[in-house]
């Protein structure tokens, strides 16, 4: 877990996760973390939606990995981003345009870019590093997809930023050994409107939606993007909640499956 909040504060990372050392969900935080050579490794970025807070360190990764090249590093040339084929056109429009930051997608040159965008469709499954990987559109006020994880034989689902989804739970419930949701859980139940208006959940508005999980209490459930200056109350309020296996990830966190 290289960053697991809603918020950027001291102590507080935005979303990344980092699957076998070369894949990354969400790019909120990673060059704040990893080491040069740990970035180096990095081949794949799943990326959810295209707000801040999931994309942030794609510009840093993308100059340090420049520099390594430089350098006369030969491997791992590349980093693909995979998302909607509409992200990807904010990406090279709204981020990557020289403007907000150098468009790594031809740089050194067109042909062998920093950078490159990979257009993955809802549903259809694609490989990457031995990892089958399927986006699942969920509610957000701008497109976005989770992600169903399956290797091994052993899948792990992450909602990203998601507001009520029927979908999630009707793939999570077809999985034949799911071993983890990981699912947003933003705002404190008092924010309520908040959450709805922003597409994201409260403990409250949470638990309706996992109640659609055939496994509650035995797949576990870890909980992000919450908000660093309101985690006490949420912490008590998932506590009340009463649910085995269900708790709030932090940044210490590894998960072995």
């Amino acid at each position: 877990m290289l960053g697991c909040y809603g918020g950027q504060q001291v102590g507080f990372r935005l979303t990344s996760f980092l699957v076998n050392e070369s894949i990354l969900l969400d790019a909120g935080s990673p060059a704040e973390v990893l080491s040069l050579e740990q970035q180096h490794r990095i081949r794949h970025i799943c990326v959810s939606h295209t707000h801040l807070d999931h994309i942030k360190d794609i510009a840093f990764l993308a100059d340090n990995r420049c520099v390594k090249r430089s350098s006369g590093a030969v491997e791992n040339r590349n980093i693909t981003i995979h998302a909607l084929a509409e992200n990807n056109h904010i990406l090279r429009k709204h981020f990557l345009n020289g403007h907000i930051w150098p468009d790594f997608t031809c740089i050194p040159n067109d042909d062998d870019g920093i950078l490159r965008l990979n257009d993955i469709e809802p549903e259809h499954t694609f490989e990457i590093d031995g990892v089958r990987v399927t986006a699942i559109p969920v509610n957000h006020p701008v497109p976005c997809t989770g992600f169903l994880l399956d290797q091994d034989g052993k899948q792990v689902i992450y909602t990203a930023d998601m507001g009520n989804t029927d979908r999630v739970w009707e793939i999570a419930n077809a999985q034949p050994n799911l071993k983890a949701i990981i699912m947003d859980c933003s705002f404190p139940n008092d924010n309520q409107h908040l959450a709805d208006i922003s597409g994201h959940m409260t403990p409250a508005s949470m638990m309706n939606d996992l109640k659609k999980l055939e496994q509650l209490g035995r797949v576990p459930v870890y909980l992000y993007h919450m908000k660093p200056e309101s985690l006490h109350l949420m912490i008590k309020e998932v506590e009340a909640l009463n649910v085995p296996r269900l708790r709030m990830i932090t940044q210490k966190d590894e998960l072995l499956f």
